[in-house]
């Protein structure tokens, strides 16, 4: 298994082309579960095959525009069940200029009525993705 930890701040939320919110820092960890294929009867590995890629992470300091959610999710706008796209400015590294873009991003557990009056949530998010890439 590899894995990459990446570390990022100034990160934004978009559902769609729609910025609904954004965090102070973000940790995303790119993990691959690389397997090993064997020929019958060979004890020696004959090639390493890609397997699963895994994108999960968390937020620290996140906050969230509520208004714009409940205009784009009005039917169940408390519970965020859509994906979201995350941007985040990489402080770690080799290249700390660049942006991390983590697609399909689901929080594991959040609700809009506890983040607050000022909109913030108090704990850390934790959130899977469908993928990601580097951006400029």
């Amino acid at each position: 298994m590899v894995s990459q930890r990446i570390s990022a701040k100034d990160c934004e939320f978009y559902i769609g082309d729609v910025r609904v919110g954004g965090a102070e820092e973000m940790a995303v960890t790119l993990t691959a579960d690389n397997e090993e294929a064997f020929e019958a009867a060979n004890y020696m590995c004959v090639e390493i095959v890609a397997g699963k890629r895994h994108v999960a992470g968390n937020i620290m300091r996140a906050y969230v525009d509520n208004t714009i959610i409940q205009d784009l999710i009005p039917n169940n706008a408390q519970e965020l069940p859509t994906p979201m796209t995350i941007t985040g400015q990489v402080v770690t590294g080799k290249t700390p200029s660049r942006k991390i873009v983590v697609f399909g991003a689901l929080f594991d557990s959040v609700s809009l009525e506890g983040l607050g009056l000022d909109a913030y949530a108090k704990n850390n998010l934790q959130f899977k993705g469908t993928s990601w890439e580097w951006s400029d």
